[in-house]
Formats: structure tokens, C-alpha cells, sequence
């Protein structure tokens, strides 16, 4: 199937702009695509009548009244009447103290396999360690670095494949039990601790937001994750829920990944 994409611009009324790799849209009457997909409308660049296939593309109107629009790849912003890339969000950076956010809202999580977060809950207090190897929230030894794993082995699966929101991870604990050596995996159960890679639990998670910055709920399928017990105001630990519809809320920050001594 031949893809609608506007990226041409040709003299209208008097001017003309250059867009590099440019491809002329083709007229409805050539296409073959299925009307569920297909949105007809007039090029405001050659006033030629065109399809804009949605499922691989976004139509950005520039006078609905006329019908007038241009056709761009998804993802992509329209600048004027040019399709351009997207300018990368300011969450993406590492070490930019922003929640990371999803790149298409709906389809993925915005973390990335291979890449290292620091979690931070709704309290803005992070997920670390209390004395031992239990997860808390403003524990003794707070702010652990966790690295998104598609396997407890080389933790290679997938790197830097943003996650799905269907998909799901394992956490990679980078500070690693106290008691132990090398790097540690998030998983145990009751009050969950620094295990082996053999206890690791698989994670998932949802996108949400909170005050006007985006989190991932996280669980642990085939349930959820709550906080087993009660704490001191602000603290808590991490634990499996039965229900999957429970989950907790932390805001992703991106840091740089450890190397295991």
C-alpha cells in the first residue's frame, strides 16, 4: 500500500518552499485504502484533493471551513506548512529531574529497556532501601537506581526499545543487597526486598498523572502492588497486591546507569 505523505511543497499563489526527503501525496482517486483509515481532504499546498491514511499519519487542518490540510507522518508537527520531527521532550535528558513522560500517549510507557530511573512517589520522597534490603519510600538509604530489564540475565533484551504499554520488565537493583555483592533484582514477597535474579518479579504498569507531571503506576502481575504495612507518615514499603487493579504511582526520572563492581 502506497502511504499518503505531503512533504512536497509546491508554488502556491507566487511562492515556493523546499522540504527535504519530500514525497508527493497521491491523489484519492489512485489510493486504495480502506475508508476507515482514509480522510479526505484538499492539499493547502496544491488545492489537489487528497487521502490522509491516519493510521500512519496525522492531518493537521489549516481552514477546516475549505477542507485544507496537510498530511504528515505520525509523530511529526506541522511548522508552518512543513512536517518536521518533533523537537525531544525536555524528559528525556538524563539528569534532567523530569518525569519521564510516554512518546505516544497510549501506546507506550516512555521508559526504556536498558536505560536507569530513579523513582520517585507522589510525595516527591523516593524509593530506596530502609537499613537492610527492603524497598521503602524515604527509607535509611533512599534513591536506588534501577535499571528496565527484558531479562534477568544479560539485561540486553531490547535496549533502549521504549516499553509498551502492554509489555512488561523487570527492575534491575544497581546498589544491590548490602549484605551481598554486584547488582540485585526487585522481587521477594510481603515487604519486598533485593532478591537474586531467580526471585525477580515481573513488573507492569499503566500511565497516569498527577499534577501535571506523568507517573507509571506500577504492578505486579498477575496482581497488583500496594503498600503491606503501615509506616511513619510519608514512608512506605512495597509490596504485591492480589487485587491487579491496586497499583503505585512513581514519577521516573532518567540517571545514568552504574557499572557492578
Amino acid at each position: 500500500m502506497k502511504h499518503a505523505l505531503l512533504l512536497a511543497l509546491f508554488p502556491v499563489s507566487g511562492f515556493a518552499t523546499a522540504v527535504s526527503t519530500a514525497l508527493e501525496p497521491v491523489p484519492v482517486q489512485e489510493r486504495a485504502v480502506s475508508e476507515r483509515a482514509c480522510t479526505s481532504f484538499t492539499s493547502a499546498l496544491t488545492l489537489q484533493p487528497l487521502c490522509c491514511d491516519t493510521s500512519t499519519h496525522s492531518l493537521f487542518w489549516t481552514n477546516k471551513l475549505l477542507n485544507l490540510g496537510i498530511c504528515c507522518l505520525l509523530g511529526e508537527l506541522l511548522d508552518g506548512l512543513t512536517c518536521t520531527t518533533a523537537p525531544p521532550s525536555p524528559s528525556a535528558g538524563v539528569c534532567s529531574g523530569q518525569a519521564v513522560c510516554p512518546v505516544k500517549s497510549g501506546s507506550d510507557l516512555g521508559i526504556k529497556y536498558g536505560h536507569c530511573y530513579v523513582l520517585q512517589a507522589l510525595s516527591e520522597l523516593y524509593l530506596g532501601h530502609d537499613y537492610a534490603a527492603k524497598y521503602e519510600v524515604q527509607g535509611e538509604n533512599p534513591g536506588v537506581v534501577f535499571r528496565i530489564c527484558g531479562d534477568t540475565t544479560s539485561c540486553n533484551t531490547t535496549t533502549d526499545k521504549v516499553v509498551g504499554a502492554n509489555e512488561t520488565w523487570y527492575f534491575q537493583d544497581q546498589m544491590g543487597d548490602p549484605a551481598a555483592t554486584g547488582f540485585g533484582w526487585l522481587g521477594g514477597s510481603g515487604d519486598l526486598s533485593v532478591q537474586a535474579a531467580s526471585g525477580a518479579l515481573v513488573v507492569a504498569g499503566s500511565s497516569i498523572c498527577f499534577g501535571g507531571k506523568c507517573s507509571v503506576c506500577i504492578r505486579f502481575p498477575p496482581g497488583g502492588a500496594h503498600a503491606p504495612c503501615p509506616l511513619s507518615p510519608g514512608q512506605s514499603h512495597l509490596g504485591v497486591s492480589g487485587n491487579p487493579n491496586n497499583c503505585q504511582s512513581f514519577y521516573f526520572q532518567e540517571v545514568g546507569c552504574r557499572s557492578e563492581q
